[in-house]
């Protein structure tokens, strides 16, 4: 009787760990990290399109847009003062080269395409935007352009640029590139380190 006993305890024992050993590898199968961690092309394409979405539309010059990065004497008090004095200067500059004339305006569109209305001319070409680190990169015709495109509520904006990026830009949408006005502000930028300078936008 207790050789009997002991063998039905035996047999409970192996087919609760049976079962138990089912449960375990069907949730592990449930889990396999291939599944979970696997991202498609339209998982890419759907948050592409959220993204684009919370820049869309047309925002047009409002005016000049200075971004210091503070890394030199700028820094602390005298940011703001320097940032204020950079951009009159700037907004003169710009004057000159006919922006405020112009009236620049750039269109994104949700597809990843966009214009440029700049100095006279359309470019149209590509974007792509990453707001976690506020950079957007342009390409027209296979050039590439990198800024840093800094929200300021829903109607505002704020698309800066390394000088001799902006410079670029500027070149390519202006038929008078190499005019004495341009050359200024390069020469302009040229004096200050740590400093995008670009366009305030508005809706």
């Amino acid at each position: 009787m207790k050789r009997d006993m002991t063998i039905l305890y035996v047999l409970i024992a192996i087919m609760l760990q049976g079962v138990t050993g089912c449960g375990t590898a069907r949730q592990t199968q449930d889990l396999r990290p291939d599944e979970v961690f696997t991202v498609t092309q339209e998982d890419i394409a759907r948050e592409t399109l959220r993204v684009n979405r919370a820049i869309q539309g047309e925002w047009k010059y409002s005016g000049p847009s200075v971004d210091v990065s503070g890394k030199n004497l700028l820094a602390g008090v005298g940011k703001p003062i320097a940032k204020s004095k950079l951009k009159k200067k700037i907004k003169s500059a710009f004057n000159k080269i006919g922006l405020n004339k112009a009236c620049p305006q750039f269109t994104f569109n949700e597809d990843g395409s966009c214009v440029i209305r700049l100095l006279g001319a359309n470019l149209n070409g590509r974007y792509n935007y990453n707001p976690g680190s506020n950079e957007i990169s342009f390409k027209w015709h296979g050039v590439p352009i990198t800024a840093r495109l800094k929200p300021d509520g829903k109607k505002k904006m704020h698309l800066t640029f390394e000088a001799d990026k902006l410079l670029k830009l500027l070149s390519l949408a202006s038929k008078f590139s190499d005019s004495s006005a341009i050359k200024a502000l390069g020469t302009l930028l040229d004096n200050y380190e740590d400093i995008n300078v670009g366009f305030e936008l508005k809706k």
